[in-house]
């Protein structure tokens, strides 16, 4: 006879220990995640410049007095905001970051990780019916821009552009494309280390009006915006450089012979993007899933974080490309790439591959 366990006696076999402290980590960290992004859209950071105590704040904010005051004690443990007595105030990363005015403010990026966790939602919907259709134009005209706008301006727009303006080709372009350049920002960024350059924009025209805001925001009179399809239309020609940063069609073979007929003879080519060798597996387990939450309408996606058809790996693009260009140097993430957010737009191991164009090949 089958003795059954008395369950109400005896503990599990297996300790829930483990995952508890999972489950813990994931739940603390979402509140956390709920309290700063909330404290931002409630514009709290912007109201401390000087120190204020919880019900002066609670009142010019209209929030409720007790619970902004337990906000601004888990802000002050987080290092967000600095206690004196009863009064608070930010401390130089919130003024920086969190203030909504901010130049650098990751007000734009808070908001890309909360609809981020919205998709996530619709895993288990995905898993039994497919991805979300989602049309390309719309997913980047959809916060996407501004969070990659906000996120390049933390540190990688700047390395980035430093790296480029080193080489002696840059100092005498008089002409760059920003292809596929999104918010346009290193686009305006090198007709500021130039002042002889000018530079033009190339992207989908929806994408363009956002373009557009960040020409008229940084008074860039030598930026340009062309709307078109790259894959489709043709780009023109007469270019010095041509920059091509963590676009889909980053590497897609068709563009390179195209990008190389757009470029003056020993015009620069500047490549960045994230690279799979042959036989590479995951670069991001959990980027992965996310990758597979949605599927574009224009692009087929492959299965790998920034993967899609029709890709060649590293090593066949760099083959590929040494039949049109000189490959001159190669820069690694680590040079130019900024913290990991687990999320879209991560820089993960992208690579900078900077190529001036061979007058015969």
């Amino acid at each position: 006879m089958v003795i059954e366990r008395d369950i109400l006696l005896e503990e599990p076999p297996v300790g829930a220990e483990p995952l508890y402290e999972l489950l813990g980590t994931c739940s603390k960290h979402y509140k956390i995640f709920c309290i700063l992004h909330t404290a931002v859209s409630v514009r709290l950071f912007d109201h401390l410049d000087s120190l204020k105590s919880a019900d002066e704040l609670s009142e010019e904010l209209g929030i409720d007095p007790e619970l902004t005051h337990i906000l601004c004690e888990v802000l002050v443990t987080l290092g967000l905001l600095e206690k004196q007595n009863r009064f608070y105030r930010n401390t130089e990363i919130s003024s920086i970051y969190l203030k909504t005015d901010s130049i650098y403010s990751q007000y734009e990026v808070l908001r890309n990780l909360q609809g981020g966790f919205r998709l996530w939602e619709n895993l288990t919907d995905v898993l039994k019916n497919g991805p979300i259709k989602v049309h390309e134009q719309a997913f980047f005209q959809d916060n996407l821009i501004h969070t990659l706008a906000a996120e390049v301006l933390s540190g990688e727009l700047q390395r980035t552009v430093r790296i480029v303006a080193g080489f002696p080709e840059f100092q005498k372009a008089k002409s760059l494309l920003d292809l596929g350049g999104g918010h346009g920002l290193y686009a305006i960024a090198f007709t500021r280390m130039n002042p002889n350059l000018k530079a033009y924009i190339f992207d989908l025209p929806g994408v363009i009006k956002d373009t557009e805001t960040y020409i008229k925001r940084f008074a860039a009179d030598r930026v340009e915006v062309i709307t078109g399809n790259l894959f489709t239309d043709d780009l023109g020609n007469g270019y010095d450089i041509i920059f091509f940063s963590y676009n889909p069609g980053g590497k897609n073979p068709d563009l390179v012979p195209k990008i190389h007929a757009a470029l003056n003879d020993g015009g620069l080519f500047i490549s960045k993007h994230a690279f799979y060798r042959r036989g590479e597996g995951s670069k991001d387990l959990l980027l992965d899933v996310e990758w597979n939450l949605s599927a574009f309408e224009g692009v087929k996606k492959g299965s790998k974080i920034y993967s899609f058809a029709g890709d060649l790996s590293y090593e066949d693009y760099l083959q590929l490309l040494e039949r049109y260009f000189s490959v001159k140097r190669i820069v690694e993430a680590n040079e130019f790439g900024c913290t990991h957010l687990s999320k879209f737009g991560d820089t993960l191991d992208s690579k900078i591959i900077i190529a001036k164009k061979k007058s015969c090949y």
